[in-house]
């Protein structure tokens, strides 16, 4: 008795059935590709995960300018009048009215300068990003800011880079702020007297350190304004108590480790902080600025309001 043949047996279904007319060529054409799912699932978490990572990078870096930090620094001088032992210096820089900065984040900015109750606010330069025409709005904001001792400002490089400084400075002396430019002022209480003494920009203006102090006794105790940091090297040797400084923004982006992605010329060294000249040591401080530039986002590099409470070192005279 004859078996009955399986449709399984011998050759492949594939080759009897599924090819048209009884042709040898192969239904579907190409090579087969030897794929792992799990390999696959694993690039797959690997592109989400780089992805996921980048949108919140960038949705922290947006939102971090609006996250204002207040620095509280304390320092100490040997020659510091007595008279004003304990004087709260309220330090802000680089605002830069009409890039991502107006009219609302400056009025923020002006309650928190109240709430330290400063007996000297100074600001640091670089108030406009490039046109004059974004502080007009913020005059009256400008004019609220108080502090006992007075209010004084210098120039920053973009203050002049719309060719609007003339503006700038008007302005600054409407909103009741001293601006000054190759300048100081001397401020007396009894028997008692120090001195606020402002630069013009290293890099678009024309600094003056001699006649920024003529007729202003060596013995006078001096704070610099100045807007970029690393002029400190060639202010120290001229008996200044402190500088103050921006214009770095602190790197305005820094990551772990490397720091500050980049920074203007003028801000290579003191980037960011308190630091001391070599010789003779003189302290400077670079604020990181309110504002921003190039790009509307801070990374690791919160915009800063400092207040530094000036004391007398009594111990360093015994």
């Amino acid at each position: 008795m004859g078996k009955t043949p399986r449709l399984n047996s011998g050759s492949s279904p594939s080759r009897h059935l599924n090819r048209p007319n009884g042709s040898n060529e192969p239904l579907f054409p190409g090579k087969e590709k030897d794929h792992d799912p799990s390999r696959r699932m694993f690039q797959l978490r690997k592109h989400v995960m780089t992805l996921v990572a980048s949108v919140l990078t960038l949705g922290y870096a947006l939102w971090e300018p609006r996250r204002l930090q207040v620095n509280h620094i304390d320092l100490k001088f040997p020659s510091f009048p007595e008279a004003f032992d304990g004087l709260r210096v309220v330090h802000f820089s680089d605002v830069h009215l009409g890039f991502h900065t107006g009219q609302k984040k400056l009025s923020k900015l002006a309650g928190q300068i109240k709430d330290q109750q400063p007996d000297l606010i100074c600001f640091t330069g670089d108030i406009v990003e490039r046109q004059s025409e974004p502080m007009r709005e913020c005059v009256p904001i400008l004019a609220s800011m108080t502090a006992r001792y007075g209010k004084f400002a210098v120039l920053g490089n973009h203050d002049y880079r719309g060719r609007q400084q003339q503006d700038v400075i008007a302005m600054f002396r409407e909103a009741g702020f001293t601006l000054l430019l190759n300048e100081h002022a001397v401020i007396e209480r009894g028997n008692g007297k120090f001195a606020v003494v402002g630069l013009d920009d290293a890099l678009t203006g024309e600094p003056n350190l001699d006649e920024a102090v003529t007729g202003l006794s060596e013995s006078v105790w001096k704070l610099l304004l100045m807007h970029e940091p690393d002029y400190a090297d060639y202010a120290a040797p001229h008996g200044f108590g402190l500088q103050l400084s921006g214009h770095s923004h602190g790197g305005q982006v820094r990551f772990p480790w490397f720091g500050a992605m980049t920074t203007p010329r003028g801000s290579r060294k003191y980037v960011q902080g308190l630091h001391y000249t070599s010789k003779p040591q003189m302290p400077v401080y670079v604020n990181r600025g309110f504002g921003m530039t190039q790009l509307p986002i801070r990374f690791l590099c919160r915009p800063e309001l400092t207040v530094l409470r000036l004391s007398r070192d009594d111990v360093s005279e015994r």
